[in-house]
């Protein structure tokens, strides 16, 4: 069997599939099939949590087809699934309107991004860490021209050429939304 390459850039917009990304142990299995394939044992044992826990997990990645078996591995005298994410970086795109889903799906992903930005700070000292912010009025189609352009930098950037040899494991994240200005204060 051929080995399978993820695509380099996934649009999720699907409610099944951004109702995926609404738990924290999904983002995780997904982190880790995102950079190569794994067996449940490989991905049980990375997590560091039970089969019982991971496995209903994995088949809801799976069912929302942002997971692919790609091949099986022998051990031994039994076979084992290797999983594998259908790409290496998702874009999550929700219908606006549905304001339970967007804040069961923006929770996990920002209390991830926050724990990693914290990380990495407390890890690698001497590596710059780029923060840029901005607010301002934009129209819908500026945004959405922004947005297309970015996604463009982002495939030229972090597509198959990705994973350079002498480069160093690097994450980004991205989020545009309406400023609520005075009504949190």
């Amino acid at each position: 069997m051929d080995e399978f390459v993820p695509a380099p850039y996934y649009v999720v917009e699907s409610s099944e599939q951004i109702k995926a990304f609404a738990d924290p142990l999904r983002i995780r299995i997904l982190g880790i099939l995102r950079e190569s394939a794994a067996t449940i044992r490989q991905i049980v044992e990375l997590l560091g949590e039970s089969y019982s826990k991971v496995q209903p997990h994995l088949r809801c990645l799976l069912d929302a087809k942002l997971v692919v078996e790609v091949n099986s591995m022998s051990s031994d005298d039994s076979a084992e699934k290797c999983y594998r994410a259908v790409a290496r970086l998702f874009d999550i795109r929700p219908m606006p309107g549905d304001v339970e889903r967007d804040v069961a799906l923006i929770k996990p992903v920002l209390d991830r991004v926050r724990s990693e930005v914290l990380a990495s700070v407390m890890l690698f000292p001497a590596a710059t860490t780029y923060f840029h912010v901005r607010a301002g009025s934009l129209t819908p189609e500026h945004v959405a021209e922004f947005n297309r352009r970015f996604v463009a930098l982002l495939a030229e950037f972090w597509g198959e050429q990705a994973d350079e040899p002498e480069g160093e494991a690097m994450r980004m994240g991205f989020f545009t939304y309406r400023d609520p200005g005075d009504l949190l204060h």
